[in-house]
C-alpha cells in the first residue's frame, strides 16, 4: 500500500504536536485491491467445494467418457454457433461426478489455456443455494485466474472506504459485473460450468436462465449446466439453436455401461476387504446391476451398507434392498424407527434439524442447535444410526445425497413431525441459551488490547478451534431462525416482555459481536439486528435495537478487525446516551479510570466530513486544562476534570493554526491565518497581547524550556522571538526561501530549529539570533522537527519525492561542531549529512522523541531508532510508558491501547496519567489511565 501527499496550503506544527493540514491519498497495490474486492463480496471457494466433493467418491473417469464421445457434447466443444450445453438427469445419475470430470478435462487443455469458471449448487448450504451466490463465485474463479478481469470490480471500489461504491448485494447487480469480466476477455474461449441448478433455492431462476441464453454473450462464451428435470429450465433453454442438450435418461445405454462399470469398481474394493471369491463378487455385481436401476447413488448406499456385513449375509441383505432411491429410503426409514425409542427420538430430531439448518453442522455445533446434554446420546452414534441419510465428511455432518434431503422433507415429513414439534422457533431459542451459557468476554484469553483476528498465535489452536466452532452456528444463525419461524407462538414469546431477545441484547451483544468478528462472520450481525426489528413491536425492543444497529454500523471496521476494542474503543466513542453504551460501561478495562465524555445522541455523531472544526490543540502542563483553536479562529478552554468549556476565548479574525501552552501554564499562545499571534493568561483566559510582525499565516508555535521566550514560524520565510512576558520582538530570523512550516527549541532552550519548504533545517542561536548551521539533505519540502530528549540528535520529516516519504536523524552536536571549524558560509556550503534516514511507508506528519530516546513517536506508528528494518515492540510493559497518538491508535509506549476513530487527529498532549486527543470533527478526548493496572493487563495479568 502506498499513499499519495498533497502538501497545497499546510498549515505546519507547532512543537512537535500539531498536524499539517495534509490531505492523504490512500492508493493500492494490484493485488491487495483484488484481495479487498473479493474479500467484500464474500465470494464462496468453488475449489474447496469441488475438493468436498471429491471426498465423497472417488471420480472415476472410466465411467463418464462416453460423454466426451456425445455429439452434443462435441458440438459445444467444437462448434462455436453452440454456447449453451444442459446435462440434464435424475437424481443419483452422477451428474456432479460427471462435472467435476469435465471441469478436470477442461482445465487440461494447453493450446490455447482456457478460463474456466465453475460452480456447484448445493441446496443445504445458504453460501451455495442462490443466484447472487452462483455470481459471486464465478467472479472470484474468473478474478483468480486472469488479473485483467478484476478490472470491474476495481473500478467499483472505493479504496478511501474500504468499500464499494455502489451496491452489489442484488444478483442483478453482480450479473453486470460478471457481463463486464467477461467482456474484458474477447480472444480466449471462457467456459462457464454451473451444477445442480435445481438446488438452487432462488425463486428468480428463471429470469437468470433468461438472461443466460438471450444476452447475445460472444461466441468464446461457452455455459454447461446440470440439473434435474426442472421446469424453469425446460422453459428457458434449449429455445434457440445455440443451446444443446445431453439427457442422461435418454442415454440409458451409456449411462448403464457407466454404471456397471461403477458397480466392478465398487465389488472390486468390497472384495478386499470380505474375500468374496470370483464367484461370489460375480454373484454379487450381477444383483447390483439388477437392481441398480441406472443409478449411481444407490449403488454408492448399498455398497456402504455392505462394508459391515458379513460375507456369508450379503447377498439376503441385496435381496431384502427394494430396487429405486425412494423405495431404498422408505425401507430405511422403517428401520430407523424400529430401535429403542430414546435412540429412535434423538435421530428424528437430528434428521429434522439437518432439514433446518442452513448449513452442514460440525459435530461440535449439534448441541447448541438441538439443545441436547453431554448425557445424551452421543452425535457420532446417532449419525452412525442414519447412515443412509447423513454422513460425517471430517468433522461435519451432511446430508449423503439431495434426494435423501428431498425424500426426509416430502414423503417422511409427517412421521418426523409425530416424534415432537421442532421448528425454527425451537432452534433459536436453543441458540440464544447456548449463547447466553458461553459467550464471555475476550473468549479467546487475547491478552493484548490491540489483538486482531489474524494475530492469536499465543493461544493455542486446539483450544480456538473448540471454542470457536462450537459457537460458530448458533452465533451465525440464531437470529435467520428466528426470522423463518414467522409468527409462532415460540418465537413470539421471544419477543414479548422482559423477553429472552432484549436480555441477551443488553448483556451479551457485545460478546456475540466479538464472537463473531473472530470468526469471520460479522457480516451477519446486521442481518439478525434487522430481522429482530422487523419482528419486534414499537417499544423499548425496538429502541434497544436500532440503538444496537447504530453501535455496529459506527464501530464496524474496528470490531472486524481488532475484536478486543468492543470493550474500550467502540464503548468510549459511542453517543453519551446510546443504550448499548450504558449497558456496558463496567465491561470497560480497568485502567481507564474516567469515562470520556463524548456527543449525546446518534445523530449529532454522523462521521465527519468536509472543513475541519479544530487545526490545533494543547494540553495544560498540570494536565487539568485543554485548549483547541480551529475554522472559525475562536479557541475554547476545557476542564478535564469536569469535561465542559470553561471559557471560550474571544476570536481571531481567521482561522486558528496553533495553540501552545507555557511551560509554567501561563501566558496561552495562540496563531492564526492571518499572521496575528495573541498571548491569553492561562487561567483567567484574559487577552494580554496581540502580536501582528508577521505578514502571513502563522505555521508553528514554541516556547522555550523556561518559558521566557516565544517563537513562531510563517509562510512570510521568517521565524521571530519574542518576550514571552511583555510580547516585545526580540528577533527576526531570516534565511529560508520559502514557508517556514515548523520550528522546535532544544531541550536547554539555547537552540532553535526551523524547517521549511526550501527543503532546508535551520539551527539558530536562541539569544543572538545568529544563524549556526543549515541542515541539507531532504530533496522536498520538510515539515517537521523535533529535538531528542537529550539536545544532542534532531529529526526531520519531509516528503522525498513522488510516493517517497522519509524521516532523517541530525547530529546537532556534530553539526555546530562543524560549522565552527569551517565557519558558517563554508560550512553551509559544504553541506552536512544527516546519520541516519528511515524510509517510510507513509507520510509522517506528527512526531515527537519517545523519552528514552529509542524510538519516534509518529501519526503511522513507532519508528525505531535502533534497528530502522522493523517497527520493533515494546521490550515490556511498564508502569512509565508515554501515551501517544499514532496510525489511529492511543499508544503505551509501543503497545496500541485504543482505536481512534477515523477521522483527522489534529495532536494529543500527555501529562502524568492524562492524555488528551483533539480530533478534526470537533471532538476532545481526554483519557486518565491507571499505569500499573495498564502494565499489569499488558503482562496477561489481569483483565
Amino acid at each position: 500500500m502506498s499513499v499519495t501527499v498533497h502538501i497545497d496550503s499546510n498549515v505546519a506544527e507547532a512543537g512537535s504536536t500539531q498536524i499539517n493540514n495534509v490531505s492523504l491519498n490512500t492508493t493500492y497495490t494490484v493485488d491487495e485491491l483484488d484481495r479487498a474486492c473479493l474479500n467484500a463480496l464474500r465470494c464462496p471457494n468453488t475449489l474447496e467445494v469441488m475438493t468436498r466433493l471429491k471426498e465423497k467418491d472417488k471420480l472415476r473417469y472410466e465411467s463418464i467418457n462416453w460423454i466426451m464421445y456425445d455429439p452434443q457434447y462435441l458440438r459445444w466443444q467444437n462448434d462455436s454457433t453452440v454456447s449453451l450445453l444442459w446435462i440434464k438427469g435424475g437424481a443419483g445419475k452422477g451428474k456432479t461426478m460427471m462435472t467435476i470430470g469435465l471441469i478436470e478435462t477442461l482445465s487440461r487443455v494447453r493450446e490455447p489455456p482456457p478460463i474456466l469458471a465453475y460452480f456447484f449448487c448445493q441446496n443445504t448450504e445458504y453460501e451455495l443455494n442462490t443466484i447472487d451466490g452462483i455470481l459471486k463465485g464465478l467472479i472470484m474463479c474468473l478474478g483468480k485466474q486472469e488479473k485483467e478481469l478484476m478490472e470491474p470490480l476495481r473500478r467499483r471500489w472505493d479504496a478511501a472506504k474500504g468499500q464499494f461504491k455502489e451496491n452489489l448485494t442484488s444478483w442483478r447487480a453482480l450479473w453486470a459485473v460478471f457481463l463486464e469480466m467477461l467482456d474484458c476477455c474477447r480472444s480466449r474461449r471462457i467456459s462457464v460450468v454451473v451444477d445442480a441448478l435445481d438446488e438452487c433455492r432462488d425463486q428468480t431462476l428463471a429470469e437468470f436462465l433468461r438472461l443466460i441464453v438471450r444476452t447475445g454473450l460472444a461466441p468464446n462464451i461457452k455455459w454447461l449446466v446440470t440439473s434435474r428435470p426442472l421446469d424453469s429450465a425446460e422453459q428457458e433453454l434449449l429455445s434457440g439453436s445455440d443451446q444443446v442438450m445431453v439427457s442422461l435418461d435418454l442415454n440409458s445405454e451409456h449411462v448403464a455401461h457407466a454404471v456397471k462399470r461403477y458397480i466392478g469398481a465398487r465389488v472390486y474394493e468390497l472384495d478386499r476387504r470380505h474375500k468374496y471369491g470370483l464367484v461370489l463378487r460375480q454373484e454379487l455385481e450381477t444383483k447390483l446391476t439388477e437392481k441398480a436401476a441406472e443409478t449411481f447413488l444407490w449403488v454408492s448406499l448399498v455398497c456402504k451398507r455392505l462394508e459391515e456385513v458379513s460375507k456369508a449375509n450379503v447377498l439376503d441383505v441385496i435381496d431384502e434392498l427394494p430396487p429405486g432411491l425412494t423405495p431404498f429410503y422408505r425401507r430405511i426409514f422403517a428401520e430407523l424407527r424400529s430401535g429403542q425409542p430414546a435412540v429412535v427420538a434423538g435421530c428424528m430430531r437430528l434428521l429434522k434439524v439437518m432439514l433446518l439448518v442452513h448449513r452442514p453442522l460440525r459435530e461440535e455445533e449439534v448441541s447448541s442447535v438441538t439443545g441436547w446434554s453431554s448425557e445424551e446420546a452421543t452425535v457420532e452414534d446417532l449419525v452412525d444410526r442414519c447412515a443412509s441419510f447423513v454422513r460425517k465428511r471430517g468433522r461435519s455432518i451432511e446430508f449423503i445425497h439431495q434426494s435423501a434431503q428431498d425424500y426426509l422433507k416430502e414423503e417422511a415429513h409427517s412421521a418426523l413431525d409425530s416424534y415432537g414439534n421442532y421448528g425454527h422457533g425451537e432452534i433459536a431459542s436453543n441458540c440464544l441459551d447456548y449463547l447466553f451459557e458461553h459467550l464471555q468476554v475476550n473468549i479467546l484469553g487475547l491478552r493484548r488490547p490491540k489483538s486482531d483476528c489474524t494475530l492469536i498465535s499465543d493461544i493455542q489452536e486446539e483450544k480456538t478451534d473448540s471454542i470457536l466452532e462450537s459457537l460458530d452456528y448458533a452465533a451465525t444463525f440464531w437470529a435467520k431462525h428466528l426470522g423463518d419461524a414467522g409468527g409462532g407462538m415460540l418465537a413470539r414469546s421471544l419477543f414479548d416482555g422482559h423477553d429472552k431477545i432484549t436480555v441477551f441484547l443488553r448483556t451479551k451483544l457485545l460478546e456475540w459481536l466479538e464472537c463473531l468478528s473472530l470468526l469471520g462472520q460479522l457480516g451477519h450481525a446486521n442481518n439478525a439486528l434487522i430481522i429482530i426489528l422487523e419482528g419486534s413491536r414499537d417499544g423499548p425492543l425496538k429502541r434497544l435495537v436500532g440503538d444496537a444497529i447504530r453501535f455496529l454500523a459506527r464501530h464496524y471496521d474496528t470490531i472486524e478487525l481488532w475484536p478486543l476494542q468492543i470493550y474500550s474503543s467502540a464503548i468510549i466513542f459511542s453517543p453519551r446516551r446510546s443504550i448499548i453504551k450504558e449497558c456496558n460501561l463496567d465491561k470497560l478495562p480497568r485502567w481507564l479510570r474516567n469515562k470520556p465524555q463524548v456527543e449525546g445522541t446518534w445523530s449529532s455523531s454522523a462521521e465527519h466530513t468536509g472543513t475541519p472544526v479544530w487545526f490545533a490543540m494543547d494540553l495544560s502542563p498540570d494536565g487539568k486544562r485543554i485548549a483547541a483553536g480551529g475554522i472559525r479562529g475562536a479557541i475554547h478552554l476545557w476542564h478535564i476534570m469536569t469535561d465542559s468549556v470553561q471559557k471560550m476565548l474571544a476570536p481571531h479574525q481567521a482561522p486558528v493554526t496553533s495553540v501552545v501552552f507555557s511551560p509554567t501554564g501561563t501566558p496561552l499562545a495562540s496563531g492564526s491565518l492571518n499572521g496575528t499571534i495573541k498571548l491569553w493568561d492561562g487561567m483567567t483566559a484574559d487577552l494580554q497581547e496581540t502580536l501582528a510582525d508577521h505578514t502571513k499565516c502563522i505555521t508553528a508555535i514554541d516556547f522555550s524550556p523556561n518559558g521566557e521566550q516565544i517563537a513562531s514560524s510563517s509562510w512570510d520565510e521568517t521565524v521571530k522571538l519574542w518576550d514571552a512576558r511583555t510580547g516585545g520582538l526580540q528577533k527576526t530570523l531570516s534565511g529560508h526561501s520559502d514557508k517556514v512550516t515548523a520550528i522546535a527549541f532544544s531541550p536547554d532552550g539555547k537552540l532553535i530549529a526551523s524547517c521549511s519548504d526550501d527543503q532546508t533545517i535551520k539551527l539558530w542561536d536562541a539569544t543572538r539570533g545568529y544563524l549556526q548551521k543549515t541542515l541539507i539533505g531532504h530533496q522536498r519540502e520538510v515539515s517537521a522537527i523535533v529535538f531528542s530528549p537529550d539536545g544532542k540528535e534532531l529529526a526531520s520529516s519531509g516528503a522525498d519525492g513522488f510516493n517517497v516519504w522519509s524521516v532523517k536523524l541530525w547530529n546537532v552536536t556534530e553539526a555546530l561542531k562543524f560549522s565552527r571549524f569551517f565557519g558558517g558560509t563554508l560550512s553551509n556550503f559544504l553541506g552536512f549529512q544527516s546519520f541516519l534516514e528511515i524510509k517510510t511507508p507513509r507520510f509522517v506528519r506528527q512526531m515527537a522523541y519517545h523519552k528514552s530516546g529509542r524510538f519516534l513517536m509518529t501519526n503511522i506508528g513507532p519508528i525505531s531508532i535502533e534497528d530502522v528494518t522493523r517497527y520493533a515492540p515494546s521490550p515490556g510493559p511498564s508502569s512509565l510508558e508515554e501515551l501517544w497518538c499514532g496510525d489511529n491508535w492511543l499508544w503505551y509506549g509501543r503497545t496500541r491501547i485504543i482505536r481512534l476513530p477515523n477521522q483527522y487527529v489534529i495532536g494529543w498532549r500527555e501529562r502524568g496519567d492524562e492524555a488528551a486527543v483533539a480530533f478534526s470533527s470537533g471532538l476532545i478526548l481526554n483519557l486518565s489511565i491507571d499505569r500499573e493496572e495498564l502494565a499489569r493487563t499488558l503482562q496477561g495479568l489481569a483483565d
